[in-house]
């Protein structure tokens, strides 16, 4: 597991530890799982999938805005904005 922060210019939407992390970035869909190099690169507004404890992904809606990887040990997610589907609350 590995830590990821999603943060918005109004809040954290989410902190925790998960299993894996999807996005799309302006190079394509990446997939973060631990121990991926680090990265910094910008996100093009999409889905963000995030499994945790083995369960069945969550998804969220999140805008434009940028990832830095640091090892294995945090993912931080700034975008424009971020919102559960209506069946992920």
């Amino acid at each position: 597991m590995f830590s990821l922060k999603v943060v918005t210019p109004n809040s954290t939407f989410y902190e925790d530890q998960v299993d894996m992390a999807i996005f799309r970035t302006t190079l394509g869909d990446r997939a973060i799982l631990k121990g991926h190099i680090p990265i910094v690169a910008g996100i093009k507004e999409g889905k963000l999938r995030i499994k945790k404890d083995g369960g069945p992904f969550k998804t969220a809606d999140i805008g434009n805005g940028f990832v830095t990887v640091n090892s294995d040990t945090e993912t931080v997610i700034l975008t424009e904005s971020a919102a559960w589907r209506e069946n992920e609350v």
